[in-house]
């Protein structure tokens, strides 16, 4: 599929998954260590519920017509009793292959995707464009082949003008946030993105974050990634990139110590301000 001269294509979470090519998430991973990165790529995680209910979260904002296919709301059975337990098991395997939410999870849910539809700004960048489209370039500087899969893709006309990315969190106020971003490699995220995007397209696009909280009231805040942001996020995935080149070029994949040296530990600078005649 084609928006302008991006090349973009739709397909399923788990087909994209499957492609060999590295995503920020990878690159996360290897920034903690070589070793870590290999475990990740030999062993991907399974789902926690949490990340489950993220995807729920998502897929009912971004893709409403598509919730159906994959969750569905669980009702209670009383699994005590021979009837309860025979009617839990034909549920089940009439549901077979979808993921079970409860009525509070669904409930959560709607108030989430509400709560964003009735922010103006994450309502405006929501209101025409194409989520979960899927993008793979090779990165000219390492030769490695990367991939990246936005939550929305915003269009003025056929144009495409901005990259979303959707956030839950416990705290959506921009100190919290960025301290979420710094922290959970929010930054890596919009470098990389960004810079795929203008690798498909041969323009810088801008980056926006929307902050959902999980516990009601369910705030909302929506943000765009600032210079700074893109700056510090290029500078880790560049070095991570060129790390994983290494990596693959030797077969060495270390943990944090490379060379089995023994370090001197500090103590971070918070604590180390602790007044000892206080």
């Amino acid at each position: 599929m084609k928006m302008e001269s991006i090349s973009l294509l739709s397909m399923p979470a788990d087909h994209y998954h499957a492609r060999p090519a590295v995503g920020h998430s990878a690159l996360v991973r290897i920034m903690r260590s070589p070793a870590h990165y290999r475990e990740y790529v030999a062993n991907p995680p399974e789902p926690t519920p949490a990340m489950q209910l993220g995807t729920a979260f998502h897929t009912a904002l971004l893709e409403p017509n598509r919730f159906g296919e994959s969750f569905v709301m669980a009702p209670k059975f009383d699994r005590r009793t021979k009837e309860g337990k025979a009617a839990a098991e034909a549920w089940e395997a009439d549901n077979a292959g979808k993921i079970a939410l409860t009525a509070e999870q669904m409930a959560a849910i709607r108030s989430m995707a509400s709560s964003v539809r009735c922010h103006a700004g994450a309502d405006k960048l929501l209101s025409q464009g194409l989520a979960e489209m899927s993008g793979f370039w090779i990165d000219p500087e390492s030769g490695v082949e990367c991939k990246c899969r936005p939550d929305f893709l915003v269009k003025d006309g056929d144009t495409v003008s901005g990259i979303v990315d959707v956030k839950t969190c416990s705290d959506a106020g921009a100190d919290a946030f960025a301290r979420a971003i710094a922290t959970l490699g929010y930054d890596v995220q919009a470098a990389f993105y960004q810079d795929g995007l203008n690798a498909l397209a041969g323009r810088t696009i801008p980056f926006y974050f929307i902050a959902v909280e999980k516990e009601p009231p369910y705030a909302v805040a929506t943000y765009s990634a600032g210079s700074d942001v893109i700056e510090v996020g290029r500078a880790k995935y560049r070095g991570a990139l060129q790390l994983l080149k290494w990596c693959r070029e030797r077969d060495t994949w270390p943990g944090y110590q490379p060379n089995g040296e023994i370090e001197t530990i500090k103590l971070p600078r918070w604590a180390a301000n602790f007044d000892l005649e206080a």
